[in-house]
């Protein structure tokens, strides 16, 4: 049935979208309004393995977002009670986690208390009786209240989420549910908040059964990387990008080509470093530089295929020697550093984005009270040494293989630097 059949009188045919105060295009019919808003959520749909009474919940919150067409307040509706679904659905994965087994619960003193029950209603009747624990990612005991905060650091220990900078939001949902939840005074959400709101959810709860969106933004899934090839005329100045099966051996023979597997991305092609990762998604180094008939006679030799790789919770490592602080490194170019560059403190961090670890690792060594407490989208994982660092890399990958490529940068008007100066 239409939804505007009953909510909107004869007359009523036209609505008129603004933004930031402009007309865009005059007049617009209820219907191509109802059809823009459902196409903003039309990938917010959860996998078949998520429970039904979860599903329909959401699926009222999409309803709910067209009615916003005509009764604008009904976009904060769905924006509140978006915030209000992360509970529901960590209980619902909490159950199905544990469904046909016990709870392996402990009380303060590390005695097992067992629990069972078949809704999450008949679990907080035994956590409002006792203080019970759950065992952490390291096996210790931790306070289990059950309340929200306590079902996400459930739902990371178990790796049902990822990401650190999906970490941060999840830390943001907790003071956002109870900020509501208490007596928040009136307000309005737009479109654009609702819309955001029920995508965000989308991911989370799809992530918690373990299916990652592609193109998401808070729980992506693995990103294709392609060859690419970026080339540089030393003559002209000139840049440029392509992929490189678009490479010609007509190609200017004086422009200097490198090949790598990386993410299709203009922008950041000019930073490309085969030892530090400056770009957004880690790259890998190919072949190069040299001219284009020999690029593409290798390409054509070697055949090098995409890959895939996920573009959260990558390891990086950063080196801080003296009053140099390095740009980060993959573990694969880390294992294989030479001596001469090995002294120095290192550290290891769990980040989304190289630039969160280096940016963390900055703040610390530079005199800055502000980063006392640190909130940088990353974990710490060690710090110390090369040989110390490189125990424990060792131990979050066992299977690591070293390789150290050619020490090869994309050349530009402005080179990327591979490390900052640090005031002592």
């Amino acid at each position: 049935m239409d939804v505007f059949a009953e909510l909107t009188k004869p007359d009523e045919r036209t609505l008129r979208f603004t933004s930031m105060g402009l007309s865009l295009g005059g007049p617009l019919h209820q219907d191509d309004a109802l059809a823009f808003q459902r196409s903003q959520i039309a990938g917010a749909v959860l996998t078949d393995a998520v429970p039904v009474d979860l599903r329909k919940s959401f699926e009222r919150l999409r309803y709910q977002h067209s009615l916003g067409v005509v009764d604008y307040e009904q976009f904060t509706v769905v924006a509140d009670a978006a915030i209000g679904l992360y509970e529901p659905a960590l209980r619902a994965r909490f159950i199905e986690f544990y469904r046909g087994q016990a709870i392996p619960f402990t009380d303060g003193e590390g005695r097992p208390q067992p629990v069972t029950g078949d809704s999450y209603d008949d679990i907080a009747t035994h956590l409002r009786k006792r203080k019970l624990h759950l065992p952490d990612g390291s096996g210790e005991p931790r306070p289990f209240g059950g309340m929200l905060a306590d079902l996400l650091a459930w739902a990371r220990q178990h790796r049902l989420l990822r990401g650190q900078r999906a970490r941060q939001g999840e830390n943001a949902i907790v003071k956002m549910r109870n900020h509501l939840a208490h007596a928040r005074p009136h307000h309005i959400h737009t479109p654009i908040d609702a819309t955001l709101e029920l995508r965000a959810l989308a991911e989370f709860i799809n992530q918690l059964w373990g299916v990652a969106t592609v193109g998401g933004t808070c729980y992506p899934a693995p990103v294709r990387r392609e060859t690419l090839a970026v080339g540089w005329n030393p003559t002209t100045g000139v840049q440029e990008f392509t992929r490189a099966e678009n490479l010609t051996a007509d190609e200017d023979p004086t422009t200097r080509w490198i090949l790598y597997r990386g993410v299709l991305d203009g922008y950041e092609a000019d930073r490309f470093d085969s030892r530090y990762v400056t770009t957004r998604v880690p790259t890998q180094y190919l072949w190069g530089p040299g001219a284009a008939t020999d690029a593409v006679a290798w390409l054509a030799t070697h055949h090098p295929a995409s890959d895939q790789i996920d573009p959260l919770d990558g390891l990086y490592l950063v080196r801080h020697h003296g009053n140099h602080l390095y740009l980060p490194q993959t573990p694969q170019v880390f294992a294989a550093t030479p001596s001469k560059q090995r002294p120095g403190r290192w550290h290891l961090l769990r980040a989304d984005v190289g630039n969160d670890a280096f940016a963390c690792v900055r703040a610390r060594v530079t005199p800055n009270e502000n980063h006392n407490s640190c909130r940088c989208p990353v974990e710490r994982l060690a710090r110390g040494t090369w040989n110390r660092v490189h125990a424990e890399l060792r131990h979050l990958q066992p299977t690591l293989v070293p390789h150290l490529p050619a020490d090869v940068r994309a050349a530009s008007l402005m080179p990327w630097p591979r490390a900052v100066e640090i005031p002592a």
